[in-house]
């Protein structure tokens, strides 16, 4: 339980009625950020893919990207081919 979060709760469900969307959660450590992604994930009736930033790989063009779609990387040719090849050369595939 969320205490003191209905309204940022109510902004999750709206986003998980649609179609698509993209979630980020931004603030200072210790606001509860983790526990708003949990219960968005909890939530969510799809696959949810999620990164952590690492700040030794701040200069690594792209890591954080690569380390989200390294579990769907086997479905890039499911995008159009335009995505797939820029997908494919940002991650150095």
């Amino acid at each position: 339980m969320l205490y003191g979060r209905e309204a940022v709760q109510s902004v999750i469900g709206e986003l998980l009625e649609g179609r698509s969307g993209a979630l980020v959660v931004r603030g200072e450590a210790g606001i509860g950020k983790s526990a708003l992604l949990e219960y968005a994930a909890a939530k969510a009736q799809a696959r949810v893919l999620r990164v952590n930033g690492v700040e030794s790989e701040a200069d690594l063009p792209f890591a954080a990207l690569h380390l989200l779609l390294r579990p769907v990387l086997d479905r890039v040719e499911a995008l159009p081919p335009q995505q797939a090849e820029a997908l494919r050369g940002a991650l150095g595939l």
